[in-house]
């Protein structure tokens, strides 16, 4: 590739890399603690700076801080329970709404159900919801169940009158045993809260339902949450002239791509970090191969670490990440392909909170935008480039600068807001009759 080209974009996430300083290492992060000479590389050969991944002292889930690494508002955010339907290969309909669901062991309280038992809906087994029929109409609305394995589903929403509903409601899922199911409320913040009311008051009449269909079992009630319906938003390739694709681990990730418009690829998870990373570095070599311009290579093995809460156990893991990008160094040296490193939020190694809310350190590596003064990768080092404080949805319009793929937002050649020059296949030519 020569220099005038322009060049792919790989972002990768290394999920909850991001931390606090912490005591055990010396008032280092386990970034700043691990021996990453690749990350160093990179940031030497680029720009750096700090992100927030939705804004300053918020703490995102990993889907909500990826809709926005993938260049979208949060405003136009679909709701979790889109993305897992659309993983699990059960997309809703127009006006459909989509929760999860998972079995509890639930009791009554003083005239209030509580939670006596909850386990991990991702595991376990109960072969009795394929024999139970949860499905139902409630005031007008269907209420469907699917069973997509272990003690979980899907709960789809069905309006059978010409009233809509809304996906704006709480969760009555807790998370954790020994307290109260909570009741599903309209959010405040719901666009149309008369639909809201209703989808509240459906769901609710739901838990209750289902206590009624699985008395008597084991685990004998449902918990609803993640509401979500279908979205609209610009499709990735249209909105950044980019053919992209994900290497996410898993159904929710899948589903990601598939809300936003990138192909994803399966890889699993490997037994460690360092063959984790290996594998999605090989993949994405073979995709830029391929054809794409733009991969998401991800791996959850920073976050799951920062989740044992053990500062050292999460640098020794980094450090595994660091050494399987030894290859995208050289990619970026030659200038043949920017590489865009970023955790998606915090995952504090210590304390009581499961995501924090603190920025995160960013770098873009390789393309014309040169390199500034940094020479290492980690939050403190990170603070004084030349990229400054960022938020998420500021990520890839600079990585599109950086391979000198923007879009001159003064022409509008298609109908939609395109970020990236536009790919001929998105321009429609006039024709010479209608």
């Amino acid at each position: 590739m020569n220099g005038s080209e322009r060049r792919p974009i790989v972002l990768v996430v290394p999920d909850g890399a991001g931390d606090r300083p912490h005591a055990s290492l010396d008032g280092r992060t386990p970034i700043e603690a691990a021996d990453t000479p690749n990350l160093d590389a990179l940031a030497a050969l680029g720009r750096c700076g700090l992100l927030y991944p939705l804004g300053p002292g918020l703490s995102p889930s990993s889907h909500q801080a990826h809709f926005a690494l993938f260049g979208y508002s949060e405003r136009d955010f679909p709701g979790r329970g889109l993305l897992e339907a659309l993983g699990e290969g059960l997309p809703p309909a127009e006006g459909e709404v989509v929760l999860r669901a998972n079995l509890a062991r639930v009791s009554e309280r003083d005239g209030a159900l509580w939670i006596d038992e909850r386990p991990d809906p991702r595991t376990g087994d109960a072969p009795y919801l394929a024999d139970v029929d949860l499905d139902t109409e409630i005031d007008g609305v269907r209420a469907r169940f699917v069973h997509t394995g272990a003690l979980q589903g899907l709960l789809f929403l069905t309006p059978t009158d010409t009233r809509p509903l809304s996906h704006y409601v709480s969760d009555a899922d807790p998370l954790c045993a020994d307290t109260h199911v909570l009741e599903v409320l309209p959010l405040e913040e719901a666009p149309d809260p008369d639909e809201a009311v209703r989808a509240a008051r459906v769901l609710n009449a739901w838990i209750r339902h289902s206590r009624e269909v699985l008395a008597g079992r084991p685990l004998d009630a449902m918990l609803v949450k993640w509401a979500g319906s279908p979205a609209h938003v610009t499709p990735f390739a249209a909105r950044f002239g980019l053919r992209g694709v994900s290497l996410g681990a898993g159904p929710l990730y899948a589903g990601l791509a598939a809300a936003v418009g990138l192909d994803h690829r399966e890889l699993g998870t490997e037994r460690d970090a360092e063959a984790d990373v290996a594998a999605r570095v090989a993949a994405t070599l073979g995709l830029l191969a391929e054809g794409y311009d733009f991969v998401h290579l991800h791996t959850k093995w920073p976050d799951m670490a920062g989740h044992r809460k053990d500062p050292a156990r999460k640098a020794a893991v980094i450090a595994a990440v660091d050494r399987a990008l030894a290859p995208l160094v050289l990619l970026a040296e030659r200038g043949e392909v920017i590489v865009v490193v970023c955790p998606d939020h915090q995952t504090p190694s210590a304390g009581p909170l499961y995501h924090g809310g603190g920025a995160v350190p960013l770098l873009i590596a390789g393309g014309v935008a040169g390199a500034d003064i940094v020479a290492a990768y980690g939050e403190s080092a990170c603070a004084s480039g030349s990229l400054g404080t960022l938020r998420g949805t500021n990520v890839l319009p600079l990585a599109l600068d950086a391979a000198d793929r923007s879009a001159f937002l003064a022409d509008r050649m298609t109908g939609h807001v395109a970020l990236g020059m536009p790919r001929p296949e998105d321009l429609r030519p006039l024709k010479t009759r209608d």
